[in-house]
């Protein structure tokens, strides 16, 4: 997963080498057609890993989105390449992100709790969940021309996130931090 991680995030789908990726993780090119099928299925699993990761690494807290966007700023922060493999997957795979089951799954499991939040009156109603969850998203990403640059996200940029994620939810960030 590591070698694949690394090439696809470089390269992208397209540009990857599965032959590289065999050579850099010490394996037989054949056993990743024999474990995934093909690299179409090996960039899809490294899509997959890596999206869980980030899910399991930030906990998602309807009471503090400011804070939550920032524990994903964190994330992308500390792991420049996932930034750089989801601009990839949205170029050359633009539908992955909505089929794999785990992963729509986590994305339904936090627009029901974005719901029951904006119900309860603990999330701005303003915009519908599924919508806001996105914005969320989007703005944690930061700017594309920043992907795979740590360097380049300041915490200026992570203080103005939580502001703009508090606008949007109506929410006070819990701390200026």
């Amino acid at each position: 997963m590591a070698a694949a991680t690394a090439e696809f995030s470089a390269k992208g789908l397209a540009g990857g080498r599965t032959a590289h990726i065999a050579e850099i993780a010490g394996t037989n090119q054949r056993m990743i057609y024999a474990y995934f099928g093909n690299k179409d299925g090996l960039f899809d699993a490294v899509l997959e890993h890596n999206i869980l990761l980030a899910q399991t690494a930030v906990a998602f807290d309807v009471h503090d989105l400011p804070g939550y966007a920032q524990q994903v700023f964190d994330f992308y922060r500390a792991h420049p390449h996932f930034v750089r493999l989801e601009m990839w997957q949205t170029l050359e795979r633009p539908d992955a992100m909505r089929t794999m089951p785990a992963i729509k799954s986590s994305l339904e499991g936090k627009v029901m709790a974005l719901e029951e939040a904006r119900a309860a009156g603990i999330v701005s109603a303003v915009l519908p969940a599924g919508q806001l969850l996105e914005l969320i998203l989007t703005l944690a990403h930061g700017h594309p021309m920043n992907a795979g640059n740590a360097a380049c996200w300041t915490d200026d940029q992570r203080r103005a996130l939580a502001v703009g994620v508090a606008t949007l939810t109506g929410q006070t960030p819990r701390s200026a931090q």
